[in-house]
Formats: structure tokens, C-alpha cells, sequence
């Protein structure tokens, strides 16, 4: 997804990590992420390690390039770790730098690694959201091997969701790309692609026609891996036909690649599905057998979801012999195992959930504190503007025995009305009490109707 930067062509990781000492600024962070894509399929780690060195350097700095180039491998490596918030972070901070730059290339990359963060989160609808951003991006600017891998992700998603015949459109799609690209390794593997979607439609013939021709491309290039899985999807087919020789046949050339190269883990996947094979051929013996080898390598391994598998396997075969004894066994063994690696996965979880807990409370604590400054702020502010507006009547008011006007500061006599509002908030209002009322109602009525009305 990421081309090397100059600086990194030509060099190894150790060969870039004998660069750093003595480095600093720009130069060093120029290394940093030069050694964050050189290890990008070795230690994903490293990657980490090194990418948040590098944008540590570049914090503040407007090198927006570089910066985008550590943050696409932060996100690529949080991807192969399983670490898909931590990936959808980066990968939106990625985009938000490529927006800015305004650089369209970049940006479809962005939304690529989105996609494929939100697909393994299998939140489907925003996988298929930002692959669509990221294909509308790379068909305008003439993009076609871009595009084709764009193409290929919107089909596996709609795979998974379980809509094979919309799986193929896009497959398809690809494949056109890259036969007129003559890319035959990425055409194998959409192929490959293909084949899983007709055999999810029951159309077998379809599937192992794409499947073969995966096969064969594969084959000529001589990937090892790749033919391994090939041969094991089209024994599957076999499988679903009820062609069984032909489907040992095919697991059995995949065994012999995992022996050859040494790779266990082939091997024993190879094992599991011959046993079952024979399983279902009612040859118990050989089923047996072949299950129990590649239970014992995964024992050796010990890997626990692989040694969970392997139990289930076996616990299915001896069911099916009738030995439902030592079957009870090793369901039992599945289960406990099973427990295993729910509870350390919900461990993580949980300790990664109550993290995430005290990191909002500590950001929502901080937010009333503000707000609640906010308030008392402004709640001082409107008794200062109220302290200011009130005005206070203290002290001997000189005061006419008579007429009951008072002298002001300033030596000047003034109605008692008058001198209250000129020195308090208080406001009169004209009536009259009972006793006037009855003596004078009639004279000071009609004065009141007559200034009334001026």
C-alpha cells in the first residue's frame, strides 16, 4: 500500500538502524520512517516503535509527507496486530493530513486502510464506505491496479455478508483489470477469490474452473504458500460433491507442500482434513490417525486455538466411530481450551474496556471542571453587574417638616419620591389609602384622569 521512500530502497532494517546514532531532527525522522516501511511485513512492533519516534520528532513540523508516511504503516502494522481501533485512529489521521495537502492519492490509500480496519471489526456498511471513497478516487485518475485491489476488497466484503452474487461483480471486475494488466499473481489470487464465491453458490463446476486456473498461475510462479491453499479449496469442492477420492487427493499434494517446506502449520491443516475426509468414508482407522497427528503438532506448538480445533476434530471422528467414551474426552478438552481463550480474551478486553472507562472519566471530570468554572465565572460576573446597578440610602436624610421634600448633597429640595428612585432601584406607584380615598377621591381622581390623559 506504501512505496518506500528513497532513503530506503536498496537498505536493510539493520543497515538503516546503524544510521540512527547521531541523528536527530528532520534526518532522523526521515530514517524512522524509512525503517517503519522496511519492516512492515518483518516486526510489526518495530514498526510501532519506530513510527511513534518518528512523529514525535515531526510534532509541530508541517512535513506532512513524511508524517503521512508513518501513519499509514502505524496503521498497516495496527492491522497485522489485530489492533483495528488503534488502526481506524491513524488511518483517520491520515486522511485528515491527506485532505489537507489535498492529495488524492494518499487519500485513497487512507480510506483502503479504513476499510479494511472497519471489514475485520466487521462493520461491514463502513468497510464498504470507505472502499467505495477510495474506488471512486482511483477510477478517475486512471488508477487500474489500484483499483482492481479496491475492487477485489469490495467483493470480499459482500462475500462475508453472505451476497456471493454481488461478490462476483466485483470479482470479475478485478479480474478484467489485471488480464489486461497481464498481473497473473494478482489475478490468481481474485481468481482464488472467485472460486470461494461459486462454491458458496453451489456452483462447483464454476469453482473449480476458477480454481484450477488460480492453481496453475500460481504453480508457474512457483508460490508455495498460495498452492497450499488452492489445492485445499479445491479438495473443499470435492468435499461439497461428495468426490472424496478426488478430495484426498488434493489434501494430500497440500500435506506434502507443509512437509516439504517444514511448515507445520500447513501440515497439520492438511492432516485435520484428510482425517475428516476419511471420516466421512466411514475409514475410522485412517481418520484416526491422521487426526491425531495433527492434533500432536499442534500440542507441540502450543498454540491454543489451533490445540481447540484439533480437539473438536478429533472429538467429531471418534463420535463418528462410536467411540463416544474418549469422544466425551476430548469435547471436554475442546471445551476447557475453548474457556481458555475466551477468558484471556475477555480479559483483554475487559482490561482494555476499563482503560478506555477511566480515560473518559478523567476527560468527562475535566469537562464539568471547566464547565462548572464557566458557570461560577459567569455567576460573578452578574453579581458584579447586579452590585453595581443597586444604590444604597444611608445615613440623616434632612427632610421638610412640613411639605416632607428632602434636601439632596447638592443643597436642593426634592419631592420624597423623587429623591428615593434618584437613589435606590425602587419605583412609586400613584394610589390613593382608604381615608384619602373617602375625603379627596373625587378632586385628586379627576387630576390623575386629567394628567392621564396629557
Amino acid at each position: 500500500m506504501n512505496d518506500m521512500t528513497s532513503a530506503a530502497c536498496g537498505k536493510d532494517p539493520e543497515t538503516l538502524e546503524k544510521m540512527l546514532p547521531g541523528t536527530e531532527g528532520l534526518e532522523r525522522a526521515e530514517i524512522l520512517a524509512d525503517l517503519s516501511v522496511a519492516l512492515r511485513r518483518i516486526n510489526s512492533r518495530k514498526v510501532i516503535e519506530y513510527g511513534m519516534q518518528g512523529l514525535e520528532i515531526l510534532a509541530g513540523s508541517e512535513n506532512r509527507k513524511l508524517e503521512i508516511s508513518i501513519l499509514n504503516e502505524l496503521c498497516w502494522a495496527c492491522q497485522c496486530l489485530g489492533e483495528y481501533d488503534k488502526a481506524l485512529e491513524y488511518g483517520f489521521r491520515n486522511l485528515q493530513l491527506a485532505d489537507k495537502a489535498s492529495n488524492n492519492a494518499r487519500r485513497a490509500t487512507a480510506f483502503n486502510n479504513i476499510g479494511i480496519a472497519y471489514w475485520r471489526l466487521t462493520k461491514y456498511d463502513k468497510a464498504l464506505e470507505h472502499y467505495l471513497k477510495a474506488l471512486k478516487i482511483l477510477e478517475s485518475s486512471g488508477k487500474k491496479q489500484k483499483s482492481a485491489v479496491i475492487l477485489n476488497n469490495i467483493g470480499i466484503i459482500f462475500n462475508e455478508m453472505g451476497n456471493s452474487e454481488k461478490a462476483l461483480i466485483f470479482y470479475n471486475r478485478a479480474i478484467k483489470v489485471y488480464e489486461e494488466l497481464e498481473n497473473s499473481q494478482d489475478l490468481a489470487n481474485s481468481l482464488n477469490n472467485s472460486g470461494v464465491a461459486y462454491q458458496a453458490l453451489k456452483q462447483y463446476e464454476k469453482a473449480l474452473e476458477c480454481f484450477n486456473r488460480s492453481l496453475a498461475i500460481k504453480e508457474k510462479v512457483n508460490k508455495t504458500r498460495g498452492i497450499f491453499h488452492t489445492l485445499n479449496n479445491i479438495g473443499f469442492v470435492y468435499k461439497h460433491m461428495k468426490k472424496f477420492d478426488r478430495a484426498l487427493e488434493y489434501f494430500f499434494r497440500s500435506l506434502r507442500i507443509g512437509e516439504n517446506t517444514g511448515d507445520r502449520h500447513l501440515s497439520l491443516e492438511a492432516l485435520i482434513n484428510i482425517g475428516m475426509i476419511y471420516a466421512l468414508t466411514d475409514r475410522f482407522t485412517e481418520a484416526v490417525e491422521y487426526t491425531r497427528k495433527g492434533l500432536n503438532i499442534a500440542e507441540e506448538l502450543g498454540v491454543p486455538d489451533l490445540k481447540r480445533d484439533c480437539c473438536e476434530a478429533f472429538a467429531t471422528v471418534l463420535e463418528q466411530k462410536g467411540d463416544f467414551r474418549e469422544a466425551l474426552e476430548y469435547h471436554k478438552k475442546f471445551k476447557a481450551l475453548n474457556d481458555e481463550i475466551f477468558n484471556e480474551d475477555g480479559s483483554c478486553k475487559i482490561n482494555e474496556l476499563q482503560v478506555q472507562y477511566e480515560t473518559k472519566k478523567k476527560e468527562r471530570e475535566k469537562e464539568i471542571y471547566r464547565l462548572r468554572n464557566i458557570e461560577l465565572a459567569r455567576t460573578n460576573e452578574d453579581l458584579k453587574r447586579a452590585l453595581n446597578e443597586v444604590k444604597h440610602l444611608s445615613g440623616l436624610l434632612p427632610i421638610c417638616a412640613s411639605c416632607k421634600k428632602i434636601r439632596d448633597d447638592h443643597g436642593y429640595w426634592k419631592q420624597i419620591e423623587s429623591y428615593i428612585c434618584d437613589h435606590s432601584n425602587a419605583q412609586f406607584s400613584q394610589g390613593l389609602c382608604p381615608e384619602c380615598s373617602e375625603s379627596h377621591g373625587t378632586e385628586i381622581g379627576s387630576c390623575l384622569h386629567s394628567k392621564h390623559n396629557v
